[in-house]
């Protein structure tokens, strides 16, 4: 008989470069200068900057309520012992869609783990009961990058905001043009076909951009009021 052969589990998840220096830079945390409070309201707005989506911000927002209050403070340990059938449980999603999930936070450095090997999650304490490791899933990495965070969502929505502005001025000069042309009865009809062709073409340009950026908008804008 030949050799038989184990198959064994691999133990954890895979480890990239990336990750890796996720799991540095978590070290790196000033506990107590983030509140749970803050990371939560920043989880949820992290849509807006296509990080992530709604269910991978749902699922975040979870794992940073299931952190106690004062594990943000100062020597404390934020990291969430649950496993991905309880999370499942409580944000409805398959076990399947929770690892996933979380494999994405890690990979977009919102989350950082450190599997067991028999892939239960537990804290390590010291004599005096206090949290110094474990196996889980750590949070630490959000307090290192909050302000960055908050930062690009202060960006996303202030170029949302400018965007709309330019917006709502290009659909204005748009319709302002189409009525100036159509009041115009002392241009001859050659003229009028030239100007109203020419409005149509920066509509047809915009519309085929997707309502395009702020700065095609302020040209589109610029045009229509010149015609």
């Amino acid at each position: 008989m030949g050799n038989t052969r184990t198959h064994q589990r691999p133990v954890g998840r895979r480890m990239t470069p990336q990750r890796a220096q996720f799991r540095r830079l978590a070290e790196l945390a000033d506990i107590g200068t983030v509140t749970r409070a803050q990371l939560a309201v920043l989880a949820q707005s992290l849509t807006c900057t296509g990080l992530i989506n709604g269910t991978e911000s749902h699922l975040l927002v979870a794992l940073i309520n299931t952190a106690p209050a004062e594990s943000f403070d100062k020597s404390g340990r934020p990291i969430v012992f649950k496993s991905n059938q309880q999370l499942a449980f409580e944000i409805g999603r398959s076990i399947g869609r929770v690892s996933r999930m979380l494999s994405r936070l890690f990979d977009a450095g919102l989350i950082t783990m450190q599997d067991s090997g028999n892939y239960k999650r537990y804290p390590i304490r010291n004599v005096d009961g206090e949290i110094t490791d474990g196996c889980g899933i750590d949070l630490r990495i959000l307090i290192v990058r909050y302000s960055e965070l908050d930062e690009l969502v202060r960006q996303v929505r202030a170029e949302k905001k400018a965007a709309d502005a330019a917006l709502r001025r290009y659909r204005g000069a748009l319709r302002n043009a189409r009525y100036a042309l159509s009041a115009a009865a002392e241009l001859s009809a050659q003229v009028l076909d030239r100007i109203g062709s020419r409005i149509e073409r920066v509509s047809d340009v915009v519309e085929a951009a997707g309502k395009g950026s702020s700065g095609m908008l302020h040209r589109a804008t610029a045009i229509l009021e010149w015609l």
